[in-house]
């Protein structure tokens, strides 16, 4: 929560955002910021510190997902599809490897930004795997787009097919076919772009085996 707050936070922010008791937060963020996890603003407000950067930095490249993310990400370029690697943190997605059709001189890597899982072809499939009560229970403060009966519906048909297949429109302005990576999934793989229910049974494939490929030594 701390990593993805757009400016500084206070406990009773993050207390809120958790929905933790205020006095544990504040004692969690304090013993965070004594081992440099966090560090405190001047109005007592707390951001990443440097300790944060560095354990993020040897969690990304030290457990080779990128390296396996931008080599699956190659088998899929011959479609000319935007493809994205990413994971679920509570109910937003976090994009972590990016290509776009155009050449690999527009990949990124660590997008920022936080996606609705809801509208996602890397949400759906990992939230998936989760039960009802357990998608229910993130979506507390604030129900998806749609409506939490439309999203429960939407993933009863992502685990039926075993894919995530989202049709541009309602919030959308490209089609996405997404898998999940990893058993019980930890991450997700999608493609985005013109995608014709008809051939979606020609890319799931290709899609499955990018995934394995990737989820191959967890």
């Amino acid at each position: 929560a701390l990593a993805v707050a757009q400016e500084p936070i206070g406990s009773r922010d993050m207390a809120r955002r958790l929905g933790m008791e205020a006095t544990r937060a504040n004692r969690l963020l304090k013993t965070l910021a004594s081992i440099g996890v966090a560090r405190q603003t001047p109005d007592r407000r707390y951001v990443c510190g440097p300790a944060m950067h560095v354990l993020s930095a040897a969690a990304m490249y030290g457990s080779g997902l990128l390296a396996r993310a931008a080599q699956a990400v190659e088998r899929l370029r011959p479609f000319k599809m935007h493809v994205a690697v990413g994971v679920l943190w509570q109910n937003q997605v976090v994009y972590l490897y990016q290509s776009l059709p155009a050449g690999s001189r527009h990949d990124s890597l660590l997008t920022p930004r936080l996606y609705p899982a809801e509208r996602s072809g890397i949400g759906l499939p990992i939230l998936s795997q989760k039960s009802d009560t357990q998608v229910r229970q993130l979506y507390r403060e604030a129900a998806p787009h749609g409506g939490i009966a439309r999203l429960l519906q939407s993933l009863r048909t992502t685990r039926a097919n075993g894919y995530a297949y989202l049709q541009r429109g309602d919030l959308r302005s490209e089609d996405a076919l997404g898998v999940g990576i990893g058993s019980p999934a930890f991450a997700g793989i999608t493609l985005a772009g013109d995608i014709p229910e008809s051939i979606v049974p020609d890319l799931v494939k290709p899609l499955n085996l990018a995934a394995a490929e990737i989820g191959a030594k967890e």
